[in-house]
């Protein structure tokens, strides 16, 4: 109360009332460019609510990377509010958030695909499962690898719990991707477990120029 908070997004002082470290204005002006593109393999479609650039991707760096948790329901709120319609077409079952090791976990807290996850369950009204798979390797750092090696890295590393996902189309949620790999390697875990569909959802996108 003595000393308010800036703005997140553009640094202005934040009144009494806001959400998430973001005035109000800052969320309404969000460069939102919500994404669809089927895709051939284990992972069958990808949806995405934004490019990786500008106030989002300084936004979700806050959010992954200096403790800023409470930007997950703003977040997540407002991607779904967005991808409804296209969630919605492809009919899934069941909302899985990608795993994070236990350790990375327990150094940042909390996982961010799982708060973005927790969000789009409860406006949607889908059954989340944030046991349906689990990371039983940490695997390479994934920042500068090429698909390949990304692939090969994270081979193994996911392995989906028995019946879980049985029957199930999942909308696997994360929060960034940029080749796909990850989203790939969870979705073979959960199709492995007897999944019928896997459907990628992730905050933003990296423009292809990255």
């Amino acid at each position: 109360m003595l000393f308010p908070a800036d703005c997140l997004a553009c640094g202005r002082a934040l009144p009494c009332r806001q959400e998430g470290g973001v005035c109000a204005s800052c969320w309404e002006s969000l460069p939102w460019l919500p994404g669809y593109r089927p895709r051939r393999g284990p992972l069958q479609a990808l949806l995405w609510g934004a490019e990786y650039e500008g106030t989002i991707r300084h936004l979700v760096h806050g959010f992954k990377f200096a403790d800023m948790d409470y930007l997950g329901p703003a977040l997540g709120g407002r991607m779904v509010s967005r991808l409804a319609p296209l969630i919605f077409a492809e009919r899934p079952d069941l909302v899985v958030p990608v795993p994070l090791h236990f350790w990375r976990r327990y150094r940042r807290g909390y996982n961010q695909a799982e708060r973005l996850a927790r969000a789009i369950a409860r406006r949607t009204l889908l059954p989340l499962d944030t046991a349906a798979l689990r990371r039983r390797r940490a695997g390479r750092r994934q920042l500068g690898l090429s698909r390949r090696e990304r692939l090969r890295s994270l081979a193994g590393c996911f392995v989906a719990r028995p019946g879980r996902a049985r029957g199930r189309t999942i909308l696997l949620v994360d929060d960034v991707v940029t080749t796909g790999a990850t989203l790939e390697a969870c979705a073979r875990a959960l199709l492995a477990a007897g999944a019928r569909r896997v459907i990628g959802c992730v905050l933003a996108r990296t423009p292809r120029s990255r």
